[in-house]
Parts: C-alpha cells; sequence; structure tokens
C-alpha cells in the first residue's frame, strides 16, 4: 500500500507540548507510526513552504556547497530545527502540503516549492529550506496550481529561504535515473557518479529517462565500474525506439517508444563537484 494510501487510512501524531505527550488522531492527515518509520529510509513525501517574499526571504540564492537529493518531505529532519539545507529538487504539483509560508514537516517538498513560487512543475532547482518550531495552526491557501490545506498544531515545520539554478556547473548528486527530469529537453546537467555494471539500462548512445545513470555511464565508457566521477547529462525527448547493445560490460536491453531520454556528453573543464569538500 502506497504512502498516500496508508495516510488516507491513518495517521497517528506525537504531539511533544513541555514534559506532556499527547497523542491523536486525525482522519484528514493519516499516517500510521510504523509505516513513516518504514518510509523515512525511502524519504516518503517532500515539503515546501510560502509564496511570499516577506515569507521566503531572497528568492535565489548562490549555488550551495553541498546539494542533497530531494528526500520526499523533511519528517526525517525533527532534529535539525535552526538549520538551513539544500536539496536538489524537481518541482510537482502532486502531493500533500498543509501551510502557506511555513509548512509542516510532512509537505511534501517537491509540491511545496510549487506552491511557494520557486519553480514550476517538472522544473529544476536547488532549493534552500530552514527547519523551524513548528505552529499551533497552519493555514492553507491555493498557489501557483496547489492547493495546501490548513491543520493544527505540528510540532516540526520548514520554510523557504531562496532558491538556486541548477546547471552544468553545479554537480549534483546521483538521481539514480533521469525521468524526474523529463520534459526538461536540451538541459544539461552535472552528476556525481559511481559507475555500476549491474542496473536496468535501455538504449545504446541515447538512453530511455529511467534508465539507471551509474550503469548508464559505465555503459556509454565514461566511468569505469566503481569509479565515481562527474558524468555530464543531456536531457532529451522521447524516442520511437531505442536500440539494446552490449558495451564495457553492460548489456542495454532494446525498447520501443518512451516518453522521454537522455544521453551522456563531455564535461566542459568549468565542472566542478559541489559534493566534495
Amino acid at each position: 500500500m502506497s504512502a498516500a494510501a496508508l495516510r488516507a487510512i491513518l495517521r497517528v501524531i506525537v504531539s511533544s507540548h513541555e514534559h506532556d505527550t499527547v497523542w491523536f488522531v486525525s482522519v484528514a492527515r493519516v499516517l500510521p507510526v510504523v509505516a513513516m518509520t518504514l518510509l523515512l529510509g525511502q524519504a516518503a513525501l517532500a515539503q515546501g513552504n510560502g509564496q511570499s517574499s516577506a515569507k521566503l526571504g531572497s528568492p535565489a540564492v548562490a549555488a550551495p556547497a553541498r546539494a542533497q537529493p530531494d528526500p520526499g518531505t523533511l519528517f526525517a529532519f525533527s532534529d535539525a530545527i535552526g538549520q538551513v539545507r539544500q536539496f536538489s529538487v524537481v518541482g510537482s504539483r502532486t502531493g500533500s502540503v498543509w501551510g502557506d509560508g511555513v509548512y509542516t514537516s510532512d509537505s511534501v517538498l517537491a509540491a511545496a516549492a510549487v506552491h511557494a513560487g520557486l519553480l514550476a512543475p517538472g522544473e529544476s532547482g536547488i532549493v534552500s529550506v530552514e527547519m523551524v518550531e513548528g505552529l499551533d495552526a497552519y493555514e492553507g491557501a491555493e498557489r501557483n496550481g496547489v492547493t495546501s490545506l490548513s491543520y493544527g498544531r505540528w510540532n516540526v515545520a520548514y520554510r523557504f529561504i531562496g532558491v538556486a539554478a541548477i546547471n552544468a556547473t553545479v554537480a549534483l548528486p546521483d538521481p539514480g535515473d533521469l525521468s524526474g527530469f523529463r520534459g526538461q529537453n536540451g538541459v544539461v546537467l552535472t552528476f556525481e557518479v559511481t559507475g555500476e555494471a549491474s542496473g536496468a539500462v535501455w538504449g545504446d548512445g541515447v538512453y530511455t529517462d529511467d534508465s539507471r545513470l551509474a550503469a548508464a555511464a559505465v555503459h556509454a565508457g565514461l566511468l569505469q565500474p566503481g569509479q565515481t566521477g562527474l558524468v555530464g547529462v543531456e536531457i532529451l525527448a522521447g524516442q520511437a525506439a531505442y536500440a539494446g547493445a552490449e558495451r564495457n560490460g553492460v548489456s542495454s536491453g532494446a525498447y520501443g517508444n518512451w516518453p522521454g531520454s537522455f544521453r551522456v556528453v563531455p564535461l566542459s573543464g568549468k565542472a566542478t563537484s559541489k559534493l566534495s569538500n
């Protein structure tokens, strides 16, 4: 059962005020504690924050020294109140969001970023968020095609500080595959990847966007298995057909029509990793 379905059935929330622990159930916002624990490693849903400049602070920030993959939500960062974190996110209108300007920590980050006006659906960027103390109440609002909901007390929240553009000079963490960047045709991105000889790959030169990037990089000859390096990727439109081939110890499969593609490209000398110190 998906996290959204579980949430639609039951949500048990632990709210701590001083030394008293209060348990309560809300049918409107539901997720069993066990399910939340199991989903933390997968970062179930991501959260976002307000829209106006007054709520967001500076709308643009410099590229961070270290960007993390989209965690889904910020629920796992409840012990990071007062800290600012950067995440590479692809905007989406899908996912539950509670709040306006300040969002509950279990709000979907990609949807909140669109709600706040930092990203458009399908647009990628590095968002900076500050973990803050929760509020006694959260107001809902419809913004940029995303409707956030109202809610009562939630003890951990976050707000957006700003957003930085993603380009070929900023090395992002390996996203696994490129399906999250579908539609950004012509955009060239840089990822820090460790090559793998395993993983599903479809295509030869041009790959389906659900192919595993680490294996495609080895297939294309940019990396060896176990080697870590910077890989340039150009997002492409889907193809009517993809040929398969065995290259560098990786066998890619043939496939028919697919809505999104990518190819690996040489990097310029200016590309540097933002993931290493």
